[in-house]
């Protein structure tokens, strides 16, 4: 007998103000560990030379994933919470 499937509708935006209403919003920590993570993207790209993402190799496409989770998941660690947590909007 083959697996069951299961099927999800799918969702179809009109704008990107719909979409926004199925974002989740990011914590200000987030949005600050994303920030540093684009900016170690920056460098990765400047630092390689190459400027077109289809002209990575692989192990430079795994190198740059790698800076950008890394300066994510690191800024995260670094960020000082204060004593009341993160307040989400």
């Amino acid at each position: 007998m083959p697996p069951m499937r299961v099927t999800r509708p799918r969702a179809q935006f009109c704008s990107m103000r719909c979409m926004d209403d199925y974002m989740i919003d990011k914590s200000p920590n987030e949005q600050l560990a994303i920030n540093d993570a684009a900016a170690a993207a920056g460098y990765f790209i400047e630092a390689s030379g190459v400027y077109n993402f289809m002209e990575f190799n692989p192990d430079q496409f795994g190198q740059f994933i790698e800076t950008i989770i890394t300066a994510y998941v690191d800024s995260l660690q670094n960020q000082k919470v204060e004593t009341d947590g993160i307040k989400f909007p």
